[in-house]
């Protein structure tokens, strides 16, 4: 009797394990997003969501990257000055693969002609599933996404929640820039890209690197990679990474950083950090430069005044990002 009484717990034991993992398949089947291996589901998900406010077919460049796309490139300055459509597909600390993932994204419903990608990104870790700091539980989120995913349930909440929660608020009117009045000065050296610094570019981000150039050549749109005017973090050894993989590949490497003379960055007002992201007035200085250099090499077409542009005007209106 006693036997028999072991073997039950041990059946039932065994079951309850089987069916826990029937489930832990089952919900991470419904969790893992259908448009690719992200790193984060929440980012993504807004950003996607935000974007699809666009009218289709009304995008020509799409800035990819991290925070230093939404800190440098504005959209409706590019609009007002040069009449150049974009939209800036980043977010804070955003990895290359969401990046890649949004920008596959943004084709579905658009027909950019060029992809803007920034290099800051390049050189952080791209992996859709490591965390440095948890190495011991990517091997649980590989088999089992529902924990790489567990905040998925963040990108069904209502609007009140979103507006509480600050990871889930979606910025639309500005196209993905983010306006900011703060400035604090970089005081540290003018010479800055000359700090030795032992770095590459890992394999993980190599890996995405490729993805994206691949993505680009496939769809027949120029990929141009781009470092935004960063004190606190660019070197030459960063640049001369870029610049070797660029030639390597005929790609366009556009380092804002060697322009900051032409662009008059004057880091007592253009950056709102120290020196790791620009500031509004340095953001001005930037998109400038950027939406001349787009014209110029892409000619591409200008949308200004264009009915189908109508509420460009009033969104510039209404936050003032260019008078």
């Amino acid at each position: 009797m006693f036997k028999s009484r072991m073997e039950n717990k041990k059946f039932r034991g065994v079951l309850f394990a089987v069916l826990f993992v029937i489930i832990l398949v089952v919900l991470s089947i419904a969790v893992k997003p259908d448009y690719g291996e992200v790193y984060n589901i929440v980012q993504v998900k807004q950003k996607l969501q935000s974007f699809s406010k666009e009218k289709e077919n009304t995008i020509d460049v799409i800035f990819a990257g991290n925070s230093e796309v939404y800190s440098t490139f504005s959209p409706l300055q590019l609009y007002m000055e040069q009449g150049i459509s974009s939209y800036c597909m980043s977010e804070s600390a955003l990895r290359l693969c969401d990046a890649l993932e949004l920008t596959k994204a943004a084709f579905e419903t658009q027909e950019p002609k060029v992809v803007v990608l920034e290099a800051d990104a390049i050189f952080s870790d791209a992996d859709p599933h490591k965390d440095n700091y948890a190495l011991p539980t990517n091997l649980i989120e590989d088999i089992f996404p529902i924990f790489h995913y567990h905040i998925f349930y963040k990108s069904f909440t209502t609007s009140e929640w979103r507006r509480k929660d600050p990871d889930l608020r979606i910025e639309h009117p500005l196209r993905g820039f983010i306006k900011t009045d703060l400035a604090v000065p970089y005081t540290g050296p003018a010479d800055y890209m000359n700090r030795e610094e032992n770095i590459s570019i890992g394999d993980d981000s190599m890996e995405y690197l490729e993805k994206f150039r691949i993505f680009c050549e496939e769809k027949k749109v120029p990929l141009v990679l781009t470092a935004a005017p960063t004190p606190g973090s660019w070197t030459w050894a960063r640049h001369n990474i870029l610049q070797e993989y660029a030639d390597a590949h005929d790609i366009p490497f556009v380092d804002m950083n060697l322009h900051l003379e032409e662009m008059e960055i004057d880091w007592n007002k253009d950056t709102m950090d120290g020196g790791n992201h620009l500031s509004f007035s340095g953001s001005k200085k930037a998109s400038s430069f950027m939406g001349k250099y787009l014209m110029e090499n892409y000619r591409l077409p200008n949308h200004y005044g264009e009915e189908a542009y109508a509420d460009w005007l009033k969104d510039n209106e209404e936050f003032e990002v260019y008078e």
